[in-house]
């Protein structure tokens, strides 16, 4: 055992810290595919300030954003005065980070849970947003339809419904209404 030095020893240690570390953070990164939703993608700024503004949100909207990421559409809903806007993640490090974001400016209308979107009950919910991949818009269309209050909206960024039709249009962000009728 003379071949294996302190510094040797030292070294291999930082490696397994950093490799546990980075196999960490892909588990992370993995857990919405793994859970049948998609890969956390960052919504440009004029993409939720159009989401925002095509809502129409009003003071009484309870508004939800479906893997809410680092919570920037929870926390652009919240700062335009909803009564009560939620985030739902499955990642607990992007959880922790919306709610520091929050709690940093105040919002006491914005919460964020760590669980993932197709086991929460969203049926008070009057405004959501997604930016989901393909597969996970057919089976969330189910789950909105199911869950949702007739005249919800649901607003989308970038992928479509198949079976809705939207009321609006605005390039790739699409506003649908939950009709009466399932």
């Amino acid at each position: 055992m003379d071949y294996i030095t302190p510094a040797l020893s030292v070294t291999l240690l930082v490696l397994l810290a950093v490799s546990a570390v980075g196999l960490w953070y892909v588990i992370q990164l993995m857990l919405p595919l793994i859970h049948y939703g998609g890969p956390y993608v960052v919504s440009r700024s004029e993409h939720v300030d159009a989401m925002i503004r095509l809502a129409k949100l009003t003071p009484a909207d309870r508004i939800t954003d479906l893997g809410s990421g680092d919570g920037r559409i929870v926390i652009a809903a919240a700062s335009e005065g909803v009564a009560d806007a939620l985030g739902i993640e499955i990642n607990g490090a992007l959880v922790k980070a919306s709610e520091f974001s929050s709690h940093r400016l105040g919002l006491k209308n914005a919460r964020f849970v760590r669980e993932s979107f197709w086991k929460s009950n969203i049926s008070d919910r009057t405004v959501v947003f997604l930016y989901q991949v393909p597969y996970a818009m057919r089976k969330l269309e189910t789950k909105l339809q199911e869950e949702l209050p007739p005249g919800a909206r649901v607003i989308s960024n970038d992928f479509k419904f198949v079976n809705w039709k939207p009321i609006e249009e605005h390039g790739r962000i699409r506003i649908y209404v939950k009709s009466e009728v399932a």
